[in-house]
């Protein structure tokens, strides 16, 4: 059983639908054609076409999981800062599961999907919109396993939820409203300027820091190295054999 949380804005407003095929999508209509508050939610338990990072698929059980957007309006923050946003997003999401399991780590893996040990239970894509030298709204497509146990092995080969964590099933208007919370909790620490604060939090919860790991660059050449950092606009810093190699989004791979 949780605890109700009440927000001051994230989810006061909810678009709800029984079908969507893209939160991500809608919101983006959305902003198209009205000024919505800062904190609606787009929300589905059956999302058909869902997308992760660089045009992947989020693949996801009808009503089985969580499946959202939550528009903001991050004015704040530079453009050149934007991954700031992304480590303040994925540090609530790992709180948010972090919540739910006791027994086991919760880990961020660059850039900001979330582990369970060594499987993925959730997925952020945010699309950010800039105007100027500002960026005016920010999308946050989140996807989370809850109840879901079963999943394509192709594609998930690594995939877990709650339910196949705890063994226990999940009311999701509840957690719904509980992630909602989580995001807002970040996203003030944001707006509060405690970067510093985000920035430690993200790097002690970061998938195999400093651990020795074998990776695969897009030519198929693998490596061992170990995660020495993360540059200012969320570029990964791998040590191999005392040589520094910088990598962006989809530019190496975790084996």
């Amino acid at each position: 059983m949780i605890t109700p949380k009440q927000t001051l804005f994230v989810g006061k407003k909810i678009h709800h639908f029984e079908n969507l095929p893209s939160t991500n999508d809608y919101a983006t209509h959305l902003l198209s054609k009205s000024k919505p508050s800062e904190g609606t939610a787009i929300s589905t338990y059956n999302q058909t076409k869902g997308k992760g990072q660089h045009d992947s698929i989020w693949e996801s059980s009808a009503n089985q999981n969580l499946t959202l957007s939550i528009l903001l309006q991050p004015t704040f923050l530079l453009p050149k800062h934007q991954f700031w946003l992304s480590q303040a997003i994925a540090l609530a999401i790992r709180d948010f599961i972090a919540n739910f399991v006791s027994d086991k780590q919760v880990f961020i893996k660059w850039s900001n999907d979330i582990y369970i040990e060594d499987e993925k239970i959730a997925g952020i894509l945010i699309q950010n919109i800039i105007s100027g030298s500002k960026i005016t709204n920010s999308i946050i497509g989140v996807g989370i396993n809850i109840n879901q146990t079963n999943f394509n092995f192709n594609s998930h080969r690594k995939a877990t939820s709650l339910a196949k964590a705890n063994k226990e099933t999940y009311n999701l208007d509840e957690l719904r409203q509980y992630l909602f919370w989580q995001i807002e909790v970040r996203y003030l620490q944001l707006k509060q300027n405690k970067i510093h604060k985000i920035q430690t939090d993200y790097m002690d919860c970061l998938y195999k820091y400093q651990i020795p790991h074998q990776y695969e660059l897009p030519n198929g050449e693998r490596f061992t190295g170990f995660i020495q950092g993360i540059t200012p606009i969320g570029n990964l810093v791998i040590n191999r054999n005392g040589e520094l190699l910088i990598f962006g989004i989809k530019e190496v791979k975790f084996l």
